[in-house]
């Protein structure tokens, strides 16, 4: 099991969702969040001395961390091409984009990912940006020892969000997410994502709003506005409202109104190029959890605008994390690429060249050598059992042989046709005694077909075979004596002498007889008690004649 920390720096909070990445699954686990505090003059140190607290107060580890740069740091296009041959792609970006930027491409970071294919033409992004401001942004981070495996741009990773969202196949569906600073847009269809920006205006450019039009502080401002949360619309009940209130709710309206006012530009630009209409637009972020806004926003840009409800769908996480889906949109979308099970997401890294992540090796040396040590241990244990097992297991082996011998010695003339001792491989002795059996089998066989041949007309045996076929084995009968004469005419008599436990089944002997078609006469002769036991005795006689019918 992995431990994934997402980063979402923003400017107005820091927040770390905490995702556990195991086989085949994954669970969002826990969030944290910390608001960086406002100051007049921007500190660029503000924002690591907010994430190292946030950090040591929540006593957060991590075996992988991944974050995300801001939009406004990004140049980004995405290319349609007419054919999906990855090498034909990749020389057909670099050949546009050496047209299209004004910079040196070595001093750019620039990456690729194809996304996709619709309506027979092939979608790639290309993203790009100065190594300066990974470097510095990189640098923050390492300053206060984190160091991030992967970093991906911030409103593209909302992408990463497409599969769990409910969107029919041909249609393009908006993601929208209206942060404090900037507002992130993506425009995906059938999973492909058509179109990425960031606008740079947000919750931060109400509160200014507020306050330069109120003429309060900023955290004034930011007070007032968390109080009212409200968006005006026509229909919006104005009695509900102190005059306090509505004073600030229409302020809160003008600031929102040049928001949607981008986000239609945004949205006809894509609609007016690509002959695509939106057919839906999911909510996202702290600032998009005003009262009524998503109404205000379906009547502004013309298209249903619904909050994004991660709770109820297919995305894993835990009751603890439930309350706080509605704010953690980024964090998920950033660390949500890294689990196993993700489907289809942003593989955008910008750790590239000079600034690509390098794994600490030391402890996975020590790892491997721990495995090491067990494995070695492991195949001691094994050689020494398939010792022990092979030292007995010869022994028995030893042992079975040397019974062979002695069994084989034991018949008749096998001394004589077997070679045994020391120094004859047992392999010799076996093929020689195999060789020996099977011709005195082949012998016996062939006495046993003479004495049937030489016999067969033996009205002694045919009686006697008779008598062994028709009598049940449940009849136990010893017969003592067995006397057969052959008449004149062919016939033979037969006289048994017979021994029994009880009459009983001395006349059942009578009775299978009787239903011998080729015996005649049966009678009883006489019937007594054996002196000094309790055993039955009798003597039968009966006639056989082969010619009767069968």
């Amino acid at each position: 099991m992995q431990k994934i920390i997402a980063l979402d720096i923003g400017s107005y909070s820091i927040k770390a969702t905490e995702i556990l990445n195991k086989f085949k699954s994954y669970e969002v686990s826990n969030f944290y969040e910390k608001v960086i505090p406002h100051v007049e003059t921007p500190d660029p140190l503000l924002i690591a001395t907010t994430l190292k607290t946030l950090f040591d107060e929540n006593a957060i580890q991590a075996d992988r961390i991944i974050t995300a740069m801001p939009g406004q740091y990004i140049s980004s296009r995405i290319m349609a091409f007419n054919f999906s041959d990855l090498n034909k792609i990749e020389a057909a970006v670099y050949s546009e984009i050496e047209d299209l930027v004004p910079f040196n491409l070595d001093d750019m970071i620039i990456d690729q990912q194809v996304l996709g294919g619709v309506d027979n033409r092939t979608f790639t992004l290309v993203v790009m940006t100065k190594k300066e401001f990974v470097g510095n942004f990189l640098e923050t981070l390492k300053g206060i020892g984190i160091d991030p495996k992967l970093v991906d741009v911030d409103s593209l990773s909302f992408y990463n969000l497409a599969p769990f969202l409910e969107m029919e196949k041909g249609k393009v569906y908006g993601i929208i997410d209206v942060g404090h600073e900037k507002t992130s847009v993506c425009l995906v269809q059938d999973n492909v994502l058509r179109m990425f920006r960031s606008i740079n205006l947000g919750g931060r450019y109400i509160t200014e709003f507020i306050a330069r039009d109120m003429q309060v502080s900023y955290d004034e401002a930011q007070r007032l506005k968390h109080e009212v949360s409200i968006v005006l619309t026509e229909d919006y009940p104005m009695s509900q409202l102190s005059s306090k209130q509505r004073e600030v709710a229409e302020r809160i309206t003008l600031a929102m109104k040049s928001i949607a006012r981008e986000l239609g530009r945004t949205l006809y630009a894509f609609k007016t190029w690509e002959k695509s209409p939106i057919e839906k637009i999911f909510l996202s972020g702290g600032s998009s959890l005003f009262q009524n806004f998503e109404h205000y926003l379906t009547t502004q840009l013309s298209v249903p605008s619904v909050a994004t409800n991660l709770a109820g769908t297919t995305l894993q996480y835990t009751q603890e994390v439930a309350p706080y889906l509605p704010i953690m949109g980024q964090g998920i979308s950033i660390g949500i690429r890294a689990v196993s099970a993700a489907k289809k997401h942003s593989q955008i890294n910008l750790r590239k060249g000079d600034y690509a992540y390098v794994q600490d090796y030391a402890a996975i040396l020590n790892t491997m050598s721990l495995v090491a040590k067990i494995i070695g241990v492991a195949l001691f244990l094994l050689v020494a059992g398939y010792g022990v097992k092979f030292f007995f297991y010869n022994r028995e082996i030893n042992t079975i042989r040397d019974l062979y011998l002695k069994e084989l010695t034991s018949i008749p003339d096998a001394k004589k046709k077997v070679k045994t001792g020391a120094g004859i491989p047992f392999s010799k002795v076996h093929k020689e005694a195999i060789a020996f059996i099977k011709t005195r089998t082949e012998q016996k066989a062939k006495a046993f077909d003479a004495f049937i041949t030489d016999n067969q007309d033996s009205g002694a045996l045919a009686s006697l075979q008779q008598i062994s076929l028709s009598v049940p084995k449940e009849v136990k009968i010893d017969v003592v004596d067995y006397d057969y004469s052959t008449q004149p005419d062919g016939s033979g008599r037969l006289k048994l002498r017979v021994e029994a436990e009880n009459f009983e089944t001395i006349d059942q002997l009578k009775e299978r007889l009787g239903t011998i078609k080729v015996f005649s006469g049966l009678a009883q002769k006489s019937s007594d008690t054996k002196p000094g036991t309790d055993i039955k005795i009798a003597v039968l006689e009966t006639t056989y004649n082969s010619n009767r019918t069968k």
